[in-house]
């Protein structure tokens, strides 16, 4: 009991000096958003008819510039380790997952607050892993853009399609619409490396080949949820509040 009671402290004081860290690091950033290649748009190489009422489609000149692959791999680690969010989601899916295991009977607070931790910095390394290697080594390696390519359209049914089309098609360098091999490959790393520092516990079995492919599917469904709630729509929600 005191044992677990001596770990709580460190334990809470970890999460709480990765947290203030991250809103640091955050902060410091925020400062120059404005020319911040990672924030912006996806180049998009459009098709429009010729002139003289030809309607074959001709490709135009990619609308931005894309990002060079040091620029992908920087902006992967930024988005991985200098954002509050990875650690703060990292958190509540860790006591989401813990909340989720049987109560053993030898185990008190102390010892499911530490589990907790545990869990929550597992799933954390898991994430980072998979954006480092998808936004960045991956992106880099295929020619393909990392950023998200909101929808120009204004109903919500299409925009919601559109954003859960995203964790599989991308645009490549020069703005042509390609599946996208980077989440694929990122993915599939991050869902084998998680072997590595993933527990199974009884019940639930998180190492092997199922807890692989679960994971790498689990992925998409994750990313298609965040596409749809915080990149296509949270925005406008934001812009509203601003006015």
């Amino acid at each position: 009991m005191f044992k677990a009671c001596a770990r709580l402290p460190r334990v809470l004081l970890a999460l709480l000096l990765l947290l203030s860290a991250a809103a640091a690091a955050r902060a410091q950033g925020s400062q120059q958003t404005s020319d911040n290649p990672c924030k912006g748009q996806p180049p998009v190489r459009e098709r429009q008819g010729t002139s003289g009422g030809d309607n074959s489609q001709q490709p135009q000149a990619a609308s931005a510039q894309p990002l060079t692959g040091g620029q992908k791999v920087k902006c992967a680690f930024r988005g991985a380790f200098l954002s509050p969010t990875p650690y703060l989601s990292s958190i509540i899916s860790g006591g989401i997952r813990q909340m989720g295991e049987d109560r053993l009977p030898h185990k008190d607070g102390g010892d499911e607050v530490a589990d907790w931790g545990s869990q929550s910095a597992r799933i954390f390394a898991t994430r980072a892993t998979m954006r480092v290697f998808t936004n960045g080594f991956y992106a880099a390696a295929f020619r393909q853009d990392p950023r998200y390519e909101r929808a120009r359209s204004k109903g919500v049914g299409r925009r919601a399609l559109h954003a859960m089309s995203r964790v599989f098609v991308t645009r490549d360098d020069d703005g042509n619409l390609e599946p996208n091999y980077s989440r694929f490959a990122g993915a599939m790393t991050a869902a084998a490396l998680a072997n590595v520092w993933e527990h199974s516990t009884p019940g639930h079995d998180r190492v092997g080949t199922d807890a692989t492919l679960r994971r790498f599917g689990r992925s998409f469904a994750t990313g298609a949820l965040t596409n749809i709630v915080f990149r296509e729509f949270l925005p406008d929600i934001i812009g509203i509040f601003r006015r």
